[in-house]
């Protein structure tokens, strides 16, 4: 059985099959989660039900889904589908087999008046080389005027399965790699809250307790201003794209006092020598099973060599 408090780490993937999506919000706009993203909605006016089909560098131990649901578009349920075909054998399987884990259901969201996304957090335990989520019909609202259904972010955690001992993955830091965090705190935050996160962990191991207070003090206060760095962000992106370069190093300068007076860089540093970053294996892909439709469904035949570009993703911790 799946442990909520050890979900693993989180899992890179590639997509390799969906039935549809809108133009302006493609599917490849899941394969990694920031504030900027504008997630994945389907087609105007398709046919139910949607699905996408999720594919990882090796057969894994699936034990954490969470999928963050758009704030109006939003399908009525989302079935979950796993298989693991015959690696010693890739060629006897024309066609994937998979089995259904279950499924959930997503709230109509009315009575938030359509404002505020649903995060669904879902504990499974099974293994897996595909994922496959199916979305259902969308529930009815005045906003959805063309019945579509879109998620804004997916994440899936578990362990590989082929990679030695699975390391134990410390709860405290997991936790920034989930979607409450992701999809809303700019990058460079989630590292630094990280990298306070291992300080904070060094500090209570050696009982220097007034340390780990002032790093906790100093993760609080990055959670809390976390919005305002995130606006920030923002406002240099849109200054780069504009060209406009006196303005975004005006803000990038502001950005770089705001980190430093809330959480100084020299805060947690403790010079030993085997305080050196872990690197995570590289996973290849061990399978590339030529994926084939179910009869009558789109493929996506035009995006598939967009997609399989995407394959090269370094795996997050």
């Amino acid at each position: 059985m799946a442990n909520p408090n050890n979900p693993g780490q989180k899992l890179s993937f590639r997509i390799v099959d969906f039935s549809g999506e809108d133009p302006q919000y493609p599917v490849t706009e899941l394969l990694t989660g920031s504030p900027q993203s504008k997630g994945w909605q389907s087609q105007r006016f398709c046919d139910w039900p949607q699905h996408i089909t999720f594919q990882f560098f090796g057969p894994v131990k699936l034990r954490q889904l969470q999928f963050l649901s758009h704030q109006c578009k939003i399908s009525s349920k989302i079935e979950l589908f796993a298989a693991l075909p015959n690696l010693k054998n890739p060629s006897s399987d024309t066609e994937l087999k998979f089995k259904k884990l279950g499924y959930l259901s997503l709230d109509s969201n009315e009575r938030s008046g359509y404002q505020s996304r649903e995060l669904k957090t879902v504990y499974i335990d099974s293994p897996a080389l595909y994922l496959k989520i199916v979305l259902q019909k969308c529930h009815l609202n005045k906003f959805n005027l063309f019945n579509q259904v879109g998620l804004i972010a997916v994440g899936i955690f578990g362990d590989p399965m082929n990679a030695g001992p699975t390391k134990e993955v410390d709860p405290q830091k997991a936790k920034y790699d989930r979607l409450e965090y992701e999809t809303q705190f700019d990058k460079l935050t989630v590292e630094k809250m990280k990298d306070l996160e291992e300080a904070k962990a060094r500090a209570v191991e050696r009982e220097d307790f007034e340390e780990a207070k002032r790093i906790k003090l100093a993760i609080d206060r990055l959670r809390h201003i976390g919005a305002q760095l995130q606006h920030l962000e923002e406002s240099k992106a849109r200054a780069i794209k504009n060209e406009d370069y006196d303005s975004a190093k005006i803000i990038k300068l502001e950005i770089d006092k705001l980190r430093e007076t809330v959480a100084p860089s020299s805060l947690g540093r403790q010079p030993t020598k085997d305080n050196k970053p872990i690197q995570q294996p590289q996973f290849v892909p061990e399978y590339d099973n030529n994926f084939s439709n179910t009869p009558g469904k789109k493929r996506g035949n035009s995006r598939q060599e967009e997609l399989s570009k995407s394959r090269n993703m370094n795996q997050e911790k």
